[in-house]
């Protein structure tokens, strides 16, 4: 069962819960979706195969290939995108997305102004603040629920840094904040990190309170102080094995680095 399907079989459990929608949401931006191409004499211009549901148009994705093989047949052109990517595409085209449409595996649409909602959403950018921290000390308790979720959101930042720790930090103005340290050596990681805390926060129930993001080198005197009092999340070293394309899957147009795909 893919991420995405699980946070589906959660919110059909409880549709009335509004954060299972957001979670929702969450998995579809931070998952690889395979999209079903139309076939054309072009091989930049791709048009995606759409269905219809009650008149309106919805671009069909499948959260496996196989999926989208059981739906289209195996020699189905497509392209693997991240759905934050799918998305931005799919900006200003009025067109809503469907999950899964024709396959055996639980589906879902989303409308076209969902859509447009999480692209601007996604396409927010986290304020840059300079500011004195006089105090840490441990960071309030965190739901169960929340506290699964950000770890999943921060795995995700595999290769950026060594570790992560989230403390509570109290300014020279005696405000108290959420901060989340990530520690490392990687120069021009800080706006990825500080963007993938925001995404984590939009989608929780933490959305209208502001967190803080710190880097700090392997060498930093805050470490040890953090570390006493903090509550440390170690972070993937390197991504998932490649696995090898089957003989039966067609090369993907707009697969290769510097040529993206453009939806006609």
């Amino acid at each position: 069962m893919t991420a995405l399907e699980r946070a589906l079989v959660m919110l059909q459990s409880k549709t009335e819960d509004p954060s299972l929608f957001s979670a929702l949401l969450q998995r579809l931006a931070d998952a690889e979706v395979f999209v079903a191409l139309e076939e054309t004499q072009s091989g930049v211009d791709m048009t995606p195969k759409t269905v219809l549901f009650e008149n309106l148009e919805y671009v069909a994705i499948y959260d496996t290939e196989e999926r989208l093989f059981e739906s289209s047949g195996s020699g189905t052109e497509y392209i693997g995108v991240s759905g934050r990517g799918l998305t931005q595409m799919l900006v200003g085209q009025g067109t809503g997305i469907a999950l899964n449409p024709g396959a055996s595996a639980l589906g879902y649409v989303f409308l076209a102004q969902t859509v447009e909602w999480l692209a601007a959403t996604l396409n927010e950018k986290p304020d840059e603040i300079y500011e004195g921290i006089k105090q840490i000390s441990a960071p309030a308790e965190l739901k169960p629920k929340v506290l699964n979720t950000l770890s999943e959101k921060l795995a995700s930042a595999q290769g950026l840094a060594d570790f992560a720790c989230l403390v509570e930090a109290v300014d020279f103005e005696n405000q108290s904040t959420p901060m989340i340290c990530f520690v490392g050596d990687l120069p021009g990681a800080e706006a990825d990190l500080a963007k993938l805390v925001q995404e984590f926060l939009q989608f929780s129930e933490y959305g209208d309170r502001d967190w803080n993001v710190t880097y700090l080198t392997p060498e930093h005197d805050m470490i040890d102080k953090i570390l006493k009092v903090g509550l440390r999340f170690d972070l993937p070293k390197h991504g998932p094995d490649t696995k090898k394309v089957s003989e039966n899957v067609r090369t993907t147009p707009g697969s290769a680095p510097g040529n993206p795909p453009i939806f006609s």
